[in-house]
């Protein structure tokens, strides 16, 4: 007899090839069946990018409200009262807190986020359809980078303190770079709807929202400690920062591919082009995309109530960005002193997103037995309108005390925009339907449009509330009660049908193969064994 060699497949040389032991034998490492992917490691790098993204973003936010307070102060003053100006060109903090410098640099603010709302109004789509088609990782580098040439650009024209802070403005124009934060965030948004299974996508949503808020824990009290060292400090270290999280963004990896997408069949065109064809940036391209977000949208009356609370809940809360300025104005407050306020919401507003809002969906999902896409849908109705209450608390808030009870009310509040954003994906179909890039960009686009409005609007009745007197001050607030409570009758009317979610299982070409080579052996068995327990 020949002697037995090993085999490849762990068979012996003259032994019967498929034996009852070998069914018994474990798998070969070579048909194992793939390991799951790694989706909860992508999705820890994501948050830690966001997180170091935004400790630069919220680092600036103070130092910058009083360069420009410091810059428009010393403007006025040189006008009509040149000795209260020092002999090192400064002036006390608590004489700019005079109406004709917060007005204006209301009217400078307001502006700004009109202006910074346009690209992302114009390139939302077609960054998105770029996205969908080539890739994610690029457009959204990009868009880090344009928003850190957009804060050079500032600190640029602040640093020469002759030069109107009205040019400021034009930093507007690097956004054009990637779209601008909202496209960042749409981008960002869609690579972890990439990976994530639809189970745990309100939760992850949630946690990101939490690496957010941890970012702006830290970031305003670091802010306030390297002010009392120099304005610029902060503004300089928050820059460094941003280049740190572009350098990431860098080699991060490609999340278009990592979809659960079922493989064409032979003869079939693949979905998704692997590269783009004509261009998406001219003026023709321009409209046919906005057409394509309008049809988009009137495809489905859910999905069009859905989008616009998005557009709605961005007009609204870009009121909590007049936070700082109305606490200095209405108490008095240095700005280092106001941003704590920052901090203050974020700390409990993390408390509110990682313990209040999960424990708030376990119970709907476990005790009630709701579906997810319902108890996301019952989570933000019940969000937005604590976020109403609280609107109405700040704007009459006369004392510290009060204001702070608003600020708590509006943390309990803010599970709303994950969880619409889960309910966005659930209407359109799931994680893998393949307009998933094109639902973020349309999003993105409302929530621009909110912002682009809201900025003007709301600083313009921040104005008019110094005209009207103190009492006054919280005019945007309650302009914002306005229009949550609307938001709030619409996401009463959305009903989330219960529709089949375009998330499959997808069998890998080895599991195939797997299982036609076990059905193989099987009956090859039985055909051996047949004959010999035949009559």
């Amino acid at each position: 007899m020949v002697a037995a060699q090993a085999s490849p497949r762990g068979s012996r040389e003259g032994a019967p090839l498929l034996s009852p032991t070998d069914l018994a034998t474990p798998l070969p490492d070579v048909l194992a069946p793939p390991k799951k992917k790694p989706w909860v490691l992508l999705v820890l790098l994501v948050f830690a990018l966001v997180a170091i993204v935004d400790v630069g973003a919220f680092l600036a936010e103070p130092p910058k409200t009083r360069v420009f307070e410091a810059n428009l102060c010393l403007t006025y003053y040189r006008e009509h009262d040149a000795s209260v100006i020092g002999s090192d060109g400064t002036i006390p903090e608590k004489l700019c807190k005079v109406d004709e410098v917060q007005q204006k640099m209301a009217m400078i603010f307001g502006w700004q986020d009109m202006f910074d709302a346009v690209p992302g109004i114009l390139l939302a789509v077609p960054l998105g359809t770029l996205a969908d088609r080539v890739g994610r990782k690029w457009i959204f580098t990009a868009s880090l980078m344009g928003l850190q040439l957009s804060s050079a650009w500032v600190l640029l024209i602040c640093y020469f303190k002759t030069l109107p802070l009205h040019f400021t403005w034009f930093s507007s124009a690097f956004l054009f770079i990637g779209g601008g934060p909202m496209v960042a965030m749409a981008i960002g948004i869609t690579m972890i709807a990439d990976i994530v299974p639809p189970d745990k996508r309100t939760s992850v949503f949630l946690y990101l929202t939490a690496s957010v808020l941890v970012a702006e824990m830290v970031a305003p009290i670091l802010a306030s400690r390297l002010m009392e060292k120099g304005d610029w400090t902060p503004l300089l270290l928050a820059l460094a920062i941003q280049q740190v999280g572009i350098c990431i963004a860098f080699f991060f990896p490609e999340t278009l591919h990592l979809r659960d997408l079922p493989e064409p069949r032979d003869g079939e065109d693949p979905d998704v082009e692997l590269q783009p064809k004509g261009s998406y940036f001219t003026i023709k391209a321009q409209l046919r995309h906005f057409q394509t977000a309008i049809d988009f949208i009137k495809s489905d009356w859910t999905l069009c109530l859905v989008v616009f609370t998005f557009l709605a809940n961005r007009l609204g809360r870009q009121a909590i960005t007049l936070l700082v300025r109305y606490a200095s104005k209405r108490y008095d407050w240095e700005i280092k002193k106001a941003a704590y306020l920052l901090s203050f919401r974020a700390a409990t507003n993390l408390v509110s997103m990682t313990i209040f809002v999960p424990l708030l969906n376990f119970l709907l999902l476990k005790k009630f037995h709701l579906p997810p896409h319902w108890a996301d849908l019952w989570i933000a109705r019940g969000s937005i309108a604590l976020t109403t209450i609280s609107f109405f608390v700040m704007g009459i808030a006369a004392y510290p005390a009060l204001l702070i009870i608003g600020l708590l009310i509006y943390n309990l509040g803010t599970g709303y925009n994950a969880a619409m954003r889960s309910i966005s994906i659930h209407v359109v179909g799931g994680q893998s339907s393949p307009d998933v890039g094109k639902l973020m960009s349309t999003i993105a686009i409302a929530e621009s449009i909110g912002a682009m409005v809201a900025g003007p609007l709301l600083n313009k009745m921040f104005e008019w509330g110094m005209d009207l007197g103190s009492a006054w001050l919280g005019l945007p607030f309650l302009g914002a009660v306005v229009i949550f409570a609307g938001m709030t009758v619409v996401t009463m009317c959305i009903s989330v049908k219960d529709r089949d979610v375009a998330y499959v299982e997808v069998r890998s070409d080895d599991e195939d193969l797997l299982e036609d080579e076990e059905e193989a052996r099987t009956s090859a068995l039985e055909r051996e064994i047949a004959p010999r327990h035949a009559p």
